[in-house]
This record gives structure tokens, C-alpha cells and sequence, in this order.
């Protein structure tokens, strides 16, 4: 919160500086215009005039975020910034009225602009000035993720190229084309119309809770699909408040998942998602249980004989093992690899444990299994069921789709399971 401020600060600066400068802008145009007689200078004058309304609105706006939650506000008062944009739009389309109507007045009697020098130089200032003025807003606006300061950035822009045409018909009604003033604002007042319209339009959207774009929400699955644990993402509902966002998800986990562990992965799926989104300023995470249709189950075999395999007792240098994939419990898929670890001198237990680990396997049955392959695959959220005796796979998978197999809850080595059958 305090970093979001500090950002604000810069956005309540940048706005302050732009109501200075338009003040100034619109005073001196105002005053060059009555006196030259311009309809093109006046228009940019009282668009000038408006712009100050929707600069103090956004300064309001940025003072106002600022705010700490409070009891009755309790998300803060980030769509004060979203009401200051409703408040530039309104300002921008009236402004444009404006200009509109001063032009197609003097549509059929254009006059004589005098001072045509001065128009011209007024107009240049007022061109650079905006050009200015636009880019520290649409920088400061991009940087703190400030809607209505980007808009008004980009409304700055506009303002330039409003700013040229009333040079253009200025310049050009100096040469004794009076209608090109006069065509140059009613060119102003129509795009100045479109673009407040715009600005109402993201405005009245975010006011009805508008979702992030589709393509943020689906990098924000994504991020949460990437967190080990994790079995489903779904339901995600996000919405932007002001120049920062809120949202909600849920995740399945697996069943019998210690509290402990799934705080923990709640807490990594809303630190990878703000670290990649700065304007997400929380998430509210609902967790349930999955209950997987498909799930992939490694067994340590003797041989491979595929279904009719019998299974080692033997966890890390059983020769290969096999992979099942099984699907409302029935058989879909079987596969078996060569267990390259049976090999090793030591460590062979925690390499294969490893090995299973990247073969994303759910379930793992073992008849013995020392505690630091045991971890590894608890800490990947790997189940492990007992395995009673050395039995073909085929009726291993009955078993377990049976629930006659008993978790491994506990490191079990192979000379417990011996001592165990001399008792």
C-alpha cells in the first residue's frame, strides 16, 4: 500500500503541473483569439478551458487513492480514480460541443483573422506545451497503472494535433482562405467529441466491474496451473478499481493435502500472480479438494511383461518400472521404462524418486522406501500406498481401485518389512 502511494504521489504531481500549464494555455488563447477574431484559437481555447476541469478532476482523483481503507471503505478508494475519468469524459464531449457549434456559426460568414502572426505563435507554444504535457502523463499514468492519467495523456496528444490544425487554418486563411480556420475547428470539436466518448465508455466499464482482458486472465491460470500442487484452476473473476485491480479464484488440490502445504500453495499462486501484475492488489483464493478422473500410478517391476509384470519389492534398483495411466478406474494407458538409476552406488532411492517425480506420476506403490525418497515424493505431492507382496501389476491396480492398499505414511526400509514377516 505504502509503495502504491509513493507511485500516486508522482501521478497527483503530474497532474498538478498539467493544471498550471493549461490554466496558463488557456488564458493566453482565449485572450489572442477575442482580439484576432480566430473561431479555430477560441475552439482550442475553451477545449483548453475544459482540460483544467478534467485535470483537477484527475488531481482529486490521485489525492484521494491515496486514502488508507477505512471501515466503510474497506477496498479502499480506488474508484475515485475511475469516477475522475467519467469526469474528463464528460468535460472533453462538452468541450467539443463547444467548439463544434462556435464553428459551424461562423461556417457561413468566416471573418478576417487579424494578427495572424500572433495566432500562430500562440498556437505553436500551445502545441509543444501539450506534446509535453502528454508524454509526462502517459509516462507517470503507465508507470503507476493510472487510467484516467493516461487518458488524459493521450487527450494532451489529441490537443496537439488540435493545437496544428488551428495553425494550419490559421496559416492558410492568411493566404485569403478564411473557410480553412473555420473547417480546421469544426475537424477539432468532432475528434475531441470521439475521443471523450472513448474515455466514458472505459469509464462506465470499469464502474460495472469490467474484467481484465482475456488474454491477462489466461496468463493468470496459467501462472496458478504452474504451481506444483495444484490439480484445477477455475472460476476466476477479476475486475479493475481504479488504477489497480482485485480478484478471486478457486484451485483443487488433492485430498488428504495438510493444511500446512496448502496454505503454502495458496500463498505461491498469489506471489507469482502479483509479481507478474503489479496493478493486482489481492486475491482472494477459495481452495477445494480435486477428485482427479485421471490419474498416473508408478510401480517398481522384475520385468516387462506389461500388465503381467510382477512388482519389486525393490524401490530404487528394481530394474524398470511401469507407468499406468487409469481413468475412472479403468486401464488407459500402460508404459515401461528402464530404471537407469537401479545402477548407481548411492543415493539410487532419492534419483529415482526424481525420476518418477518428472514423470508426473499421482500415485506411487512401493514395498519399502527409505526417508529421503520418501520425502521427495511427498514434498512433490506424490501419494505412496504400501505394496503387501510381490504381485502382478494388473492386480496391483485392482487393489488400490479397491482401496485395499494402505498409505505410506511413514519411511519404510527393507529390513523393517523383513523383521516384520520373522514376527
Amino acid at each position: 500500500m505504502d509503495e502504491n502511494n509513493s507511485s500516486f504521489r508522482h501521478g497527483e504531481r503530474a497532474a498538478k503541473l498539467s493544471v498550471i500549464v493549461l490554466l496558463a494555455l488557456s488564458v493566453s488563447k482565449g485572450i489572442v483569439a477575442l482580439f484576432s477574431g480566430s473561431v479555430a484559437l477560441l475552439a482550442d481555447s475553451v477545449h483548453s478551458f475544459a482540460d483544467i476541469f478534467s485535470s483537477v478532476a484527475v488531481w482529486v482523483g490521485m489525492k484521494l487513492i491515496q486514502k488508507k481503507p477505512s471501515e466503510r471503505f474497506p477496498y479502499g478508494y480506488y474508484r475515485a480514480e475511475t469516477f475522475a475519468l467519467l469526469i474528463v469524459s464528460v468535460t472533453i464531449i462538452a468541450s467539443g460541443g463547444l467548439i463544434l457549434k462556435e464553428a459551424i456559426d461562423k461556417l457561413s460568414e468566416p471573418g478576417e483573422i487579424l494578427f495572424p502572426i500572433l495566432v500562430l505563435i500562440v498556437a505553436a507554444l500551445s502545441g509543444l506545451s501539450s506534446h509535453y504535457l502528454g508524454r509526462n502523463k502517459r509516462r507517470v499514468g503507465s508507470a503507476i497503472g493510472s487510467q484516467s492519467l493516461v487518458s488524459e495523456g493521450q487527450h494532451s496528444g489529441v490537443d496537439v494535433y488540435a493545437s496544428l490544425l488551428v495553425f494550419i487554418g490559421v496559416f492558410f486563411s492568411s493566404l485569403g482562405f478564411p473557410i480553412a480556420e473555420v473547417l480546421a475547428g469544426l475537424a477539432i470539436g468532432a475528434y475531441v467529441i470521439k475521443v471523450g466518448i472513448g474515455f466514458g465508455k472505459d469509464a462506465i466499464f470499469a464502474l460495472m466491474d469490467v474484467s481484465l482482458s482475456p488474454d491477462r486472465v489466461t496468463e493468470i491460470k496459467r501462472l496458478a496451473e504452474g504451481v506444483q500442487g495444484i490439480v484445477g484452476v477455475h472460476e476466476l473473476r477479476f475486475r479493475k478499481s481504479g488504477p489497480v485491480a482485485f480478484g478471486e479464484m478457486h484451485i483443487d488440490v488433492q485430498k488428504d493435502l495438510p493444511l500446512e502445504k496448502a496454505h503454502q500453495i495458496s500463498s505461491e499462486v498469489e506471489e507469482r500472480i502479483r509479481k507478474q501484475f503489479k496493478d493486482i492488489e489481492s486475491i482472494t483464493i477459495h481452495m477445494g479438494v480435486s477428485h482427479k478422473k485421471k490419474i498416473k500410478i508408478g510401480i517398481p517391476i522384475l520385468e516387462d511383461k506389461g500388465l503381467e509384470s510382477d512388482a519389486s519389492l525393490h524401490f530404487g534398483s528394481a530394474p524398470f518400472f511401469a507407468f499406468i495411466e487409469v481413468e475412472g478406474g479403468q486401464i488407459k494407458n500402460v508404459y515401461v521404462k528402464v530404471n537407469e538409476e537401479a545402477k548407481l552406488a548411492r543415493k539410487k532411492g532419492i534419483t529415482v524418486a526424481h525420476f518418477l517425480t518428472n514423470e508426473k506420476v499421482d500415485v506411487v506403490i512401493a514395498g519399502s522406501l527409505g526417508e529421503g525418497p520418501f520425502h521427495v515424493l511427498r514434498d512433490s505431492l506424490i501419494e505412496i500406498y504400501h505394496l503387501p507382496e510381490s504381485v502382478q501389476i494388473g492386480e496391483v491396480i485392482h487393489l488400490i481401485n479397491q482401496n485395499m492398499l494402505d498409505k505410506m505414511t511413514s519411511p519404510v526400509e527393507m529390513h523393517e518389512r523383513e523383521n516384520d514377516a520373522l514376527e
